[in-house]
């Protein structure tokens, strides 16, 4: 079954360690470097589904009112989100919102929103939009990050954000537009508040953040991330970047404090926690990420996390 990664405090923060006098957030929306966009603003009656996966871009879907449920790679049980949830799609990938937690999908074609004018109690009112990294510094950040993220309403997580989406609620009653310049703030202010509230939730090991002050080494972070099972050698990362091996180093190392093979490491380990969480094996998952053997991706894993794979998956739920 796929983990959903929800707010679980931790002690540590990326805050303390981006910048001087800068929180993640702020790093992050500084100069619009990651915005929001309203797509679909409306309601779902009856037997239906949705996706936004077919867009590929990182997504976010806010219930105003009603239930639906997620459905991840068709696995059982579905997950219940109610009024007042929020779930992020950090990293695009396949997914369905439902109806109910036991229709079939395959007997469901797609239905266009009607508008909400009125409340219902037999309905599901929705707000869903995309998500949109427009630095590289955003695009790193978002690479890093688990794929996805629910906030529940009901979860003593951040009152900013509870607050915010009373206001979204109040803005969406009194104008009902997918084009209302204060409902993009808010949901800009959500993000930006999501962002800084879960800092101190995720395993993201900062130093690799501060490669987006070089644009050649954050390129190559997201490459990684993207062919994790590539057999990146120091030449390979070396060519990628334009520089040779003895700068390549110098600068990683000035970036990140890390070596090469370090940094390489914990990519790999960090696309494995996203494998882990959607309820992938480890036996399927150690090839997938570069590595030859299950006791290698073992041994890498507990170098990096800690702990083992399980362990550290029965920590953050």
């Amino acid at each position: 079954m796929a983990t959903i990664y929800t707010p679980s405090f931790q002690n540590q923060s990326i805050n303390d360690n981006i910048g001087e006098n800068m929180n993640t957030a702020g790093w992050l929306l500084k100069g619009g470097e990651a915005k929001t966009s309203v797509f679909h603003l409306g309601r779902y009656c009856r037997e239906w589904k949705a996706s936004t996966y077919s867009y590929g871009e990182p997504s976010f879907h806010i219930v105003l009112s009603g239930e639906c449920w997620l459905d991840l790679f068709n696995q059982k049980p579905r997950i219940k989100l109610e009024k007042g949830d929020i779930l992020f799609f950090f990293n695009n990938f396949s997914f369905f919102l439902a109806s109910s937690p036991d229709i079939n999908l395959d007997d469901l074609t797609r239905k266009q929103m009607s508008k909400i004018e009125d409340s219902s109690s037999e309905s599901t009112d929705l707000l869903c939009g995309f998500i949109q990294p427009r630095t590289i510094a955003s695009q790193l950040l978002f690479a890093l990050l688990p794929d996805i993220f629910v906030i529940k309403q009901k979860d003593d997580f951040s009152n900013k954000i509870h607050s915010l989406f009373e206001l979204l609620l109040t803005e969406v009653n009194a104008s009902a537009d997918e084009n209302n310049c204060i409902i993009a703030h808010l949901t800009d202010a959500i993000l930006h508040y999501v962002i800084s509230e879960s800092s101190s939730l995720y395993d993201i090991d900062v130093n690799l953040l501060n490669a987006a002050n070089d644009e050649a080494l954050a390129k190559l972070i997201i490459a990684i991330i993207d062919n994790p099972q590539y057999s990146w050698s120091l030449d390979d990362m070396a060519r990628f970047t334009y520089m040779s091996r003895s700068t390549f180093i110098r600068r990683i190392l000035k970036a990140t404090s890390y070596t090469p093979n370090l940094v390489l490491s914990k990519l790999r380990i960090y696309v494995s926690l996203n494998l882990l969480r959607r309820g992938i094996k480890n036996e399927d998952i150690y090839s997938r990420v570069g590595y030859e053997s299950l006791s290698g991706f073992y041994q890498a894993f507990k170098r990096v996390m800690g702990t083992a794979p399980g362990d550290h998956l029965s920590s953050c739920k």
